[in-house]
């Protein structure tokens, strides 16, 4: 597990995190004010497609592949993001980070190539290794911006965890207070230097099993642990669809064969 600090941004291009770092901090100014995220980070991915005038459409459905965590890409002028709502809701607020990275980089034609050629966010690019150089930055990126430095030594203060003895508990607690997954808020404690790189490695290297189990003892983290059951979305699809009911702008037929679309495509989901 200690490759997740080895091929980290941090260890490994230290100038380009300090940049990242100040992107972050920029961006969450202007589109995400001083809060923590959370589930939020959906609205702040619409927000700034909204302020660049980017169409976006923003998915979340079950892919039942823990595997893949997202997708995004750009068809007809439309950036679309999908989101795996089978995965635990913390892996999906971070991968939505993820791609949000993605698409600032498009929106700020930094590079838009990955928006074009369609970007997927796999499990192994998001825990362990980004096998690009723009993977590695979102994923730098995400950390930043779920668990900024500041607002991370606040609640180490407000709740009174001491540096030095940070723990399993305390990582359940920090990932409880920032819906971020274990690994990741880890990686940011050694990147705000609160932790020293031998607590980090102790720390990723506790079995997941023992994580668990702690975090079902205490009840800390649990609800970020669950999937994203009852909160699918079509992004606007639906709201399209019944508002040309609505108005009668659609024939009979159609209106049949687009309800029969959507019935479909939620079986094959699993979402019925």
């Amino acid at each position: 597990m200690s490759s997740v600090l080895q091929n980290s941004l941090y260890e490994t291009q230290g100038k380009k995190f300090a940049q990242l770092n100040e992107i972050a901090r920029q961006f969450a100014a202007i589109y995400c004010g001083n809060s923590i995220i959370k589930d939020n980070v959906f609205a702040v991915i619409e927000n700034y497609a909204r302020k660049k005038e980017i169409p976006l459409e923003v998915f979340r459905y079950p892919i039942h592949d823990d595997e893949l965590w997202a997708m995004t890409f750009l068809k007809r002028g439309t950036i679309f993001v999908c989101i795996n709502s089978a995965l635990a809701l913390c892996k999906q607020f971070f991968a939505a980070a993820h791609e949000l990275y993605h698409i600032y980089c498009y929106a700020e034609d930094a590079d838009q190539s990955y928006i074009k050629n369609g970007s997927l966010l796999d499990s192994d690019t998001a825990n362990e290794i980004g096998k690009t150089q723009e993977d590695l930055e979102a994923n730098a990126f995400a950390g930043l911006l779920l668990m900024p430095d500041q607002l991370l030594k606040n609640q180490l203060f407000l709740f009174g965890i001491e540096k030095e003895k940070i723990d399993v508990d305390s990582i359940l607690q920090l990932m409880d207070m920032f819906a971020m997954p274990y690994k990741a808020v880890v990686l940011r404690l050694y990147e705000s230097q609160c932790i020293t790189r031998c607590q980090a490695d102790i720390l990723l290297n506790v079995k997941t099993t023992d994580i668990e189990k702690r975090s079902e003892l205490t009840g800390k983290a649990r609800r970020w642990q669950l999937d994203g059951a009852g909160t699918e979305s079509f992004g606007s699809l639906l709201e399209k669809i019944d508002y040309n009911t609505h108005h009668d702008y659609l024939t009979e037929s159609r209106q049949k064969e687009d309800d029969s679309f959507i019935s479909a495509l939620k079986k094959e989901l699993g979402m019925d």
